[in-house]
């Protein structure tokens, strides 16, 4: 019987001088505190987020209250904050958007996923920050995609590691805007946006060198070069390797807190487990490059 692939040692913790990093799992996520963002952060402690951001891939922060402003320069210590590509297609230059629940405006979640990869520079990373909470329900969860590649087998490895897949706005990017958007405003984005990119299936860190698997069951719509039936045997396996629990976390929002993730080596979903309850948070997307 064949055993399931041995993973390398966890890599030790960097020590942080600027602040403390407590992680929420094994696997993926800190939460950082002794840190004032709304504060001009130094050289030294803007490079610290950002080891303490590719080794963690998922970093926390309660009780910051900060405002757009803040958040931008927060956001600016991962790079250049970008517009959405809704936004962008409608003329629309604002870098922060809303994400809105209400009683009237029921949660609408699309499961697990990383940002608008149907663009040939999806995000680098993003950053999220809470106005309002529910009193309970509406996390939301990070798996961490690097852990996901690991554990597939060498020969698995060895088929996917030159393989492509499209990464399409036909689905449910066009059902999001026909549920948001009249009709005629919807087909102005889709002619902006495009029909998609191609995206290889395993991606390297541009930063680490780490290898993650960069599929989602969102966007990722079919694998290039193989007959229909196989790709979508494999790219349903693919896909399901995000819901192993053991390579997520989870994290309770609370009024005030900002987390930022790396949008390279994660998916991200949303609880759809508040329904009824108000819910805002505002977010912005940091400026990517051609996934490799």
């Amino acid at each position: 019987m064949s055993q399931a692939p041995s993973l390398p040692p966890a890599r030790p913790a960097p020590a942080f001088r600027y602040f403390r990093a407590t992680p929420m799992t094994a696997a993926i996520g800190a939460e950082i505190e002794g840190i004032d963002l709304k504060a001009p952060l130094a050289d030294a402690v803007q490079e610290e987020l950002r080891l303490a951001l590719y080794h963690f891939q998922v970093i926390a922060f309660r009780d910051q209250f900060l405002d757009d402003e803040a958040q931008l320069a927060l956001a600016r210590v991962f790079g250049e904050p970008e517009v959405h590509p809704i936004k962008k297609a409608l003329g629309h230059p604002e870098v922060l958007a809303d994400i809105v629940d209400t009683e009237d405006s029921v949660p609408d979640r699309d499961g697990w996923h990383t940002d608008v990869t149907y663009q040939a520079r999806p995000p680098s990373a993003a950053v999220l920050r809470c106005e309002e909470t529910p009193e309970a329900g509406g996390d939301t969860l990070w798996a961490n995609m690097q852990l996901a590649y690991q554990k597939l087998s060498e020969p698995m490895k060895t088929l996917i590691g030159g393989l492509t897949g499209h990464h399409a706005t036909d689905g449910g990017f066009v059902d999001y805007l026909r549920r948001h958007l009249q009709e005629e405003v919807a087909d102005k984005v889709m002619e902006i946006v495009g029909d998609g990119a191609h995206h290889p299936l395993v991606r390297t860190h541009p930063v680490t060198g780490e290898k993650s698997l960069f599929v989602d069951a969102s966007y990722l719509s079919k694998i290039d070069g193989l007959p229909e039936e196989e790709g979508k045997f494999l790219l349903e396996f693919l896909a399901s390797r995000v819901e192993d629990v053991s390579i997520q976390c989870r994290f309770r929002w609370t009024k005030g807190a900002v987390v930022v993730w790396d949008e390279r080596s994660t998916q991200h979903s949303g609880s759809a487990d508040h329904r009824g309850r108000r819910r805002v948070l505002r977010r912005c997307t940091i400026e990517g490059e051609v996934p490799a």
